[in-house]
């Protein structure tokens, strides 16, 4: 599938290829391959191809790939090997879905003063849902997102993909901004943290 545009991302070891079709038709794809590990040992033809090529997190969603090199100079000789690795390994899922209609807001039916003290698996739903609706959007537009890894009691802890992976601001500023949304529009209590696997 063709690339049709390119940006950068925060982060200056991550780039964004836009395509011209969906790379994967819901949720995300993320792959990453570890300093210690030797070479990716996974199927998928895609994240074999850039793994060949230095990249060490990719990170699929709705019609663009984010690609993390080793480093950010390794884009100076590793930019053509990629983006003909993308053309050449990803195909077009079909046609664009339909629109959806627009979906209710989390915030329309949820009791704030009652959140605290709900269980575990609730406040987990909730708390996925408003990623979904505020946070990974904006993490997405970096060519990133996340995966809610745990809820306890006030604790969450979060693990980034794509380009936040590795990303300088992801540890401060990014982090805080979740943080304080979450608190706002949940909890004054809620601590958000990163995996340590991150």
């Amino acid at each position: 599938m063709k690339i049709i545009h390119t940006e950068e991302t925060p982060n200056p070891a991550a780039y964004k290829f836009i395509l011209e079709g969906l790379v994967v038709s819901s949720g995300t794809k993320s792959f990453s391959l570890q300093e210690e590990d030797d070479e990716y040992t996974g199927d998928d033809p895609l994240a074999q191809a850039l793994f060949k090529v230095g990249a060490m997190e990719i990170f699929l969603c709705q019609n663009y790939v984010s690609v993390t090199l080793f480093s950010a100079r390794g884009w100076e000789y590793f930019r053509t090997d990629v983006k003909n690795a993308i053309e050449a390994h990803t195909h077009p899922l079909g046609e664009a879905p339909q629109e959806k209609q627009k979906k209710a807001s989390v915030l329309d039916t949820l009791d704030r003063e009652t959140f605290p003290g709900l269980p575990d698996v609730e406040k987990r739903g909730i708390i996925d849902s408003l990623m979904d609706e505020i946070i990974r959007p904006a993490l997405a537009n970096d060519g990133g997102g996340l995966e809610l890894l745990k809820v306890e009691g006030h604790e969450v802890v979060i693990k980034y993909q794509g380009a936040c992976g590795s990303c300088p601001s992801s540890q401060g500023a990014t982090l805080n901004a979740i943080q304080r949304a979450l608190r706002g529009y949940l909890d004054p209590d809620i601590e958000v943290s990163i995996s340590a696997g991150t």
